[in-house]
């Protein structure tokens, strides 16, 4: 592979770095190989459990805190 030293020449399809033909071309499934559908739909890429969550990732909550340069020069 590409850790050898050697990489295999972008493709002109997807733009990414693969042996072979190009699955994107062909409309095949990046986990199973198969026809038909995309990864994003295949039935190997769900879980045991069928919540309807389960194949979301969890809702990030997150705060951002500004300051000026002044601000930070008084804390102390």
């Amino acid at each position: 592979g590409p850790s050898e030293g050697y990489s295999y020449p972008v493709c002109t399809t997807c733009g990414r770095r693969h042996p072979g033909d190009c699955r994107r071309a062909a409309g095949t499934c990046f986990k199973c190989v198969q026809a038909g559908h995309l990864l994003k739909d295949c039935k190997k890429n769900t879980t045991a459990s069928t919540s309807g969550r389960a194949d979301k990732k969890p809702d990030a909550s997150g705060r951002v805190f500004a300051i000026t340069e002044g601000q930070a020069a008084n804390t102390s």
